[in-house]
This record gives C-alpha cells, sequence and structure tokens, in this order.
C-alpha cells in the first residue's frame, strides 16, 4: 500500500493515496503505448465506487408518475407521412400536450410501534385503502389508447425528485404503479457520479467497506492527453476515467476526511450502519460573505494565541470570501421514531494561495494557518469551517 493509505489506522475510511512516479510498460493498456513514466496511486473500495463509469442501482420512494400523451390526430399523421416524402414530413407539425403529472398523497406509517401485531393490523388497513388512492384511481380510468408512455416519479429523503423508466406496455406500466406506489424501488442511475461535482452515496455498502482492500489506479499522457484507469488482475484495465479531473474529487474528499473529524465521524456512522449516506457534493461558487459573518474558529484561535488586535479582522475578512470550495456529505441518521430526516454535514475549504495578501500585514495567522494547510495535486487547502444539522431545522 502507498502513500496517505499506509498511514491510516486499521478500520479507517480513506479513499485515494498521493500519486507516486514509476516507469511502466503501456503497450498491454493503450494501443501505441510504450515504457513510459506514470503516475500511480492506491485506490480505497470507497473511491472504486466514485470512479466507476457502470451503473448503479439505488433504492427510492415511487411517490408517482407522468403521463405522456400523444398529439391529436397522431395516429392518422403518421400514417400520412409513411406515404409523403421525408423532406415533407415538416408539414405535419404535432401539437404538444404536456404531461400529466400526478403525485400521490397515500401516507405509509413508518415509525416502528410496541405493539406489533397493532402494526401488522395497520399496515394491512394502509393497504387495503391503496386502490382508492386518488393517483391509483386517475391511472386506472386511462384511456390507455391515448397515452404515449408513463414514467415514474420518484423521491429520496431529501425531496430531490428521478424519473423511474418502467418497462412494459402501458397496461403494465399502471399494474407496476398500481402495486408499488408510495414503495420503495431499485432506480438504475448511469453511474455515482451524477454531474457538476455530484455523487450518489447510497449505491456504497459502507457497511461492507474493508480499509485494507485497495485497488490501482494510473495516470499518464499520451500525444499530451491525460489519461487514466484503474487496474485489475495483471495488470488489465477494469475500467477507463472518462474525466480525468474525477481524480481531483477524490483527493479534495481524501484531504477533508484527515481535516475534519466531524466529516470522519458520519462517515464511521454509515460503516456501523447508523446512518444512510445520501449525497456528496463540491461546490466552487459558495459566495460565503465572512465580511458580515464573524470570524471562523481556526481564526479566532489564531488571534487569541498571538494577541492580535480586533481591529486587524478587517485585514482578514476580504480574503476568506474567495477561493471558497464547499464539500456536504450528507446522510440519514438512524431513530428512534422511525422518521427519516436529512443530515447535513457542510465542510468549507479554503485555498491557502488566497493567504497572500495577509503574509506581510499578519505573518504569524499566516504561519499558524499554513500548519494547518496540506497539499495535493489539486493545490494547498485548509478547513476554514464546517457546520452540522439537520436540513429542516432552522
Amino acid at each position: 500500500m502507498t502513500g496517505d493509505k499506509a498511514k491510516s489506522r486499521p478500520g479507517d475510511i480513506w479513499v485515494i493515496s498521493k500519486g507516486k512516479l514509476t516507469d511502466m510498460d503501456l503497450s498491454r493498456i493503450c494501443e501505441g503505448g510504450e515504457t513510459e513514466t506514470v503516475t500511480a496511486y492506491s485506490l480505497s473500495e470507497l473511491g472504486r465506487y466514485l470512479l466507476n463509469p457502470n451503473p448503479i442501482q439505488v433504492e427510492k420512494k415511487l411517490i408517482g408518475c407522468e403521463v405522456h400523451y400523444y398529439p391529436p390526430f397522431y395516429k392518422i399523421k403518421s400514417k400520412i407521412r409513411k406515404i409523403l416524402p421525408k423532406k415533407l414530413h415538416g408539414m405535419l407539425k404535432d401539437e404538444h400536450i404536456p404531461p400529466d403529472a400526478l403525485l400521490s398523497n397515500y401516507v405509509t406509517n413508518k415509525a416502528p410501534m410496541n405493539d406489533k401485531d397493532l402494526e401488522l393490523h395497520l399496515n394491512r388497513v394502509m393497504e387495503l385503502l391503496r386502490p382508492y388512492d386518488p393517483v391509483i384511481k386517475k391511472l386506472l380510468d386511462l384511456d390507455q389508447s391515448k397515452v404515449a408512455d408513463i414514467v415514474g416519479t420518484c423521491q429520496d429523503v431529501g425531496g430531490n425528485l428521478s424519473y423511474l423508466n418502467i418497462q412494459g406496455s402501458i397496461d403494465e406500466k399502471i399494474g407496476y404503479l398500481t402495486e408499488f406506489i408510495y414503495k420503495n424501488v431499485g432506480v438504475i442511475l448511469d453511474k455515482a457520479y451524477i454531474s457538476d461535482g455530484l455523487f450518489e452515496m447510497k449505491g456504497f455498502d459502507f457497511q461492507s467497506y474493508e480499509a485494507e482492500k485497495s485497488y490501482r489506479l494510473i495516470k499518464f499522457f499520451i500525444n499530451g492527453e491525460a489519461k487514466a484507469c484503474v487496474l485489475g488482475v495483471d495488470d488489465k484495465v477494469e475500467y477507463w476515467i472518462e474525466n480525468v479531473k474525477l481524480l481531483h474529487y477524490l483527493q479534495l474528499f481524501a484531504q477533508l476526511i484527515k481535516m475534519n473529524p466531524k466529516l470522519n465521524k458520519s462517515l464511521k456512522l454509515c460503516m456501523t450502519g447508523k446512518a444512510e449516506p445520501m449525497k456528496l457534493f463540491f461546490n466552487r461558487q459558495l459566495g460565503i460573505d465572512y465580511s458580515e459573518a464573524n470570524l471562523p474558529e481556526i481564526y479566532r484561535r489564531a488571534f487569541e494565541m498571538y494577541d492580535i488586535a480586533p481591529s486587524k479582522k478587517s485585514v482578514i475578512k476580504p480574503v476568506l470570501n474567495h477561493s471558497q470550495l464547499g464539500v456536504t456529505f450528507n446522510y440519514v441518521p438512524q431513530s428512534r421514531t422511525g422518521a427519516d430526516r436529512l443530515f447535513v454535514n457542510f465542510s468549507v475549504m479554503h485555498n491557502f494561495k488566497a493567504l497572500e495578501p495577509i503574509k506581510d500585514a499578519l505573518p504569524q495567522v499566516y504561519s499558524e494557518i499554513n500548519k494547518s494547510a496540506s497539499i495535493t495535486e489539486v493545490g494547498k487547502f485548509y478547513l476554514l469551517d464546517s457546520f452540522r444539522g439537520y436540513k429542516d431545522d432552522s
């Protein structure tokens, strides 16, 4: 094991090691490859999951659907198009009909009860009432000849909506919705990385995570283009990483895990089955204005340590408003009441380069913050601030 992993305590969660330069024969990996100097990393099970381009399945609650209708005279126009030249197809424009969005108000009793027989009885009663749900009634009353498609609508604990492609005929889709509306269903996502710094974490099994397992990742350049892949047995490519910049997210996440004990604690809750992971999000467009807020604790400590006059705060605050990086990890802790509430762990990382303007004016503060910063390929960052709490708390 290399780099950061070698320094981790047994059982600690880690993501990716520091890179090491090594010579490697690339002829078996890519066409035209020769022996080149590559950067090699050790990748944990979590890191491998975050980079993996293969589909994942997660559970979400099916709360409704969208019903898409054929445009008026669709069948007639389709027949006419078949006998017209393609260049004339545009003459027969279809009128767009907005889909019907049907969302269920059906409620399930998720809170555990002391009397299990009573709980079982109530669940049976709720099942008997399901056919009277307005969404189900409307679906059963549909004129299926006018329906082009029905797409399921799912929701996670954080209130995020996503679509579910339901297989089969319109009649089979209605049957599926009737049976599973307001129940958890399996949703297939393209991969763990959704877009723009957002990762789906529900697809990773934290409880079966083994810190001792590692995978080899290499990064190299071919014809000036950066490439990266994860290697399996006999150094065969397990998968290519489409966007090499994704490595930066992993390196920042690994750096933050070491810096922020609160984040570490949150991850361990997931590892012990006491919480369910939801999302990981990196945001460079924070815009937190520290000129109006109190100084973060790391700066308050430095001011007290060196007995710096409070008036000097005006020198610090402007530089804190730039080069911020927000990292959000949210999850659902176990609850005795059975109520699912989203818990948010929010960290603000700050690029140490932004502190250059205070280097001469406040050298002691600059030096103290430097002790907390660490360097990766992405840059030199330190933990500026962190917040924790339930999403719906005021």
